[in-house]
């Protein structure tokens, strides 16, 4: 698989999902990882408040406990009435383009636990009646 010499600004900006593309098995540089995060940080919040944070999880057995609750909660998602609404519209080309984002949403859920590294966005506090 060929690399392209982009940016992490680059990255960010210009790559649409490309899950079956991910290399499971090439480590990704924490100072990179620290960089997107970095970027991640100048998006715009209400008040400047920033009521969120990044958590990066590299240690194995955590990222396999994640990628198991992902795949549970994606069978979940995956079984529901919004799911199969979103697969299915009745334009052949449309229904296509659909057809390939599940085989991929399924791809990932299947693999998200062998990811080198998961970066996973925290939100602070609590939704009312949660």
């Amino acid at each position: 698989m060929s690399t392209l010499p982009l940016s992490p600004d680059e990255l960010l900006s210009t790559t649409r999902a490309v899950r079956k593309r991910l290399d499971f098995d090439r480590p990704v540089p924490l100072e990179l990882i620290a960089e997107c995060v970095g970027l991640a940080q100048q998006a715009p919040t209400g008040s400047n408040l920033q009521g969120w944070h990044f958590m990066v999880v590299t240690d194995p057995a955590k990222k396999q406990a994640l990628g198991e609750l992902y795949s549970r909660a994606f069978v979940s998602y995956r079984t529901s009435p919004i799911y199969a609404g979103s697969v299915t519209h009745g334009d052949a080309d449309r229904d296509a383009q659909q057809s390939r984002v599940a085989s991929s949403a399924e791809f990932l859920a299947e693999r998200m636990g062998d990811a080198p590294a998961l970066v996973l966005p925290c939100i602070e506090g609590r939704a009312s009646g949660a």
